[in-house]
């Protein structure tokens, strides 16, 4: 049983590294992001390497010894899961604390190291014992996670705060929810930790193994979830995401210019039009091609061609579900939509929702 639970927990720390690996080598619009997110999903399945290497009683690779390697991996899954998300908004000024995280890491980093040479150099072959015995890592632990549980609160204040000021479509909106969704699971997955150190502090050593063994499993079901999200959910990972200026009058230009806008596209539809050029719409709306183009990039975050394009996009996903369109090709949908090319309707499709419009039609209106 202690076999299979072991490689249970092995193949879970494997994943995450995999997925490490295959997202290092997709082109990602926001590298900072996916730097903090590579940091807090390698520290989480690095978590889970090193016990399954003990349950399975290996000691060393090649010539490291693996007992208490000093890699402060617990004091940087939290760190990295909150500097990623925050910088979902790189153009917002980051305040140097922010970079102050790393300290306890660092600090319990160069603790680590100090009692893995110790113990390795044969000075003291019984300084972890002691250390245990003294109840510094019963402690250790509670810290670590109630600082997991501080950042992912903080993420998520961040998330809300900013949810009302952000610029984009419905599809940047979707992409901000999830974001939500994904840290509101971090926070049950640290609480559920938490959770359990307590019930290891309480039961004491007779059950310490049996709990830790339920814990380590709870982080490999953890990163099955998050490979899983990571690759279905790839578009969502690593945007850069603007926010709407703060004390800006809404009212300056826009409140003509949105019910104008809103009419044409939303009820008189005039986007599946493949021709359609700024200067009609300006015309139509009353407005100046740099006034529309300025309203839509601060109201939607895109391009007036993009802006355009993901309208192009729902009308088809409409189109799809409705009964007497069934008989119609998906191109013949796509051309009502606005679409001139079967090309760029594939391409802008796969660029909005992440599936190519067959992929789509299979998977929402078989």
């Amino acid at each position: 049983m202690g076999t299979i639970i072991a490689i249970i927990i092995l193949f879970g720390a494997i994943q995450g590294f995999a997925v490490c690996v295959y997202l290092y080598h997709k082109k990602k619009e926001n590298v900072r992001a996916f730097h903090f997110y590579f940091l807090f999903l390698f520290s989480l399945a690095f978590f889970n390497f090193l016990y399954a290497l003990k349950y399975i009683d290996i000691d060393a690779i090649g010539f490291i010894p693996l007992a208490a390697f000093p890699f402060p991996y617990k004091y940087l899954i939290g760190t990295g899961f909150y500097l990623y998300i925050i910088h979902q908004i790189p153009t917002e000024k980051k305040s140097a604390i922010n970079y102050l995280l790393f300290l306890p890491a660092f600090c319990y980093g160069i603790l680590r190291a100090y009692w893995y040479f110790v113990l390795h150099s044969g000075k003291d072959k019984d300084i972890f014992w002691n250390v245990y015995q003294s109840g510094f890592f019963t402690y250790n632990e509670y810290v670590y996670l109630l600082l997991n549980l501080l950042l992912v609160g903080l993420a998520i204040r961040f998330l809300k705060k900013n949810k009302s000021r952000l610029r984009g479509t419905n599809i940047t909106r979707k992409n901000w929810e999830w974001l939500l969704k994904f840290s509101y699971a971090f926070l049950v997955f640290t609480g559920l930790h938490l959770v359990l150190a307590v019930i290891v502090h309480a039961v004491g050593d007779a059950y310490n193994g049996i709990v830790y063994s339920i814990l380590l499993m709870l982080n490999s079901v953890y990163i099955y979830w998050v490979g899983f999200e990571s690759l279905v959910k790839l578009r969502f990972l690593f945007n850069r995401h603007t926010l709407k200026e703060e004390g800006r009058d809404k009212n300056e230009f826009s409140d003509p210019l949105a019910r104008n806008l809103a009419h044409y596209m939303n009820g008189e539809e005039i986007f599946v039009n493949k021709n359609l050029k700024m200067a009609e719409v300006a015309a139509l709306v009353n407005s100046t091609e740099k006034e529309l183009s300025q309203y839509i990039y601060e109201t939607f975050g895109v391009s007036f061609s993009t802006y355009i394009n993901e309208l192009r996009v729902q009308k088809v996903k409409t189109l799809l579900q409705a009964e007497e369109q069934k008989k119609f090709t998906l191109l013949a949908i796509a051309e009502n939509a606005g679409f001139n090319s079967k090309s760029s309707f594939n391409a802008v499709f796969k660029k909005v929702t992440g599936l190519t419009p067959t992929q789509y039609k299979e998977a929402h209106c078989s």
